[in-house]
């Protein structure tokens, strides 16, 4: 299943293409069986690993090309890590109404201003 974004697909297509559902579910399973102990560590070496993973998963499986789709899903696994609290809540700077905001907005409007049709194949 070709997971790029086309030039003429519609909001709802680019919407669902455009979202790391998998990344999140996978780095929400492992978050969760982490020991208290390690949950710092734990959850900041698995969302690191897993950011730089992004890339190699989406041209393997998916065969994404466009380097812009590929920042823009790595900029959502971001804000979902953010919005789930860890480990940013350890830093002090996790806001939970901000990761909420920032989970819609992004996740909304992210399908109109990706344009494939201006950007080359990385």
């Amino acid at each position: 299943m070709a997971r790029e974004v086309k030039t003429d697909q519609d909001y709802k297509t680019k919407l669902l293409k455009l979202i790391p559902s998998e990344i999140v579910a996978a780095y929400i399973l492992i978050v969760g069986i982490i020991p208290a102990d390690y949950k710092y560590w734990g959850t900041l070496i698995t969302a690191v690993i897993m950011l730089v993973l992004i890339p190699f998963y989406l041209r393997r499986l998916y065969d994404v090309k466009r380097l812009g789709q590929i920042i823009y899903i790595m900029i959502a696994f971001i804000i979902w890590i953010y919005t789930l609290g860890e480990p940013f809540r350890q830093w002090g700077i996790w806001q939970e109404w901000i990761g909420s905001a920032l989970l819609v907005l992004y996740t909304l409007t992210i399908p109109l201003f990706y344009h494939p049709r201006a950007e080359t194949a990385w």
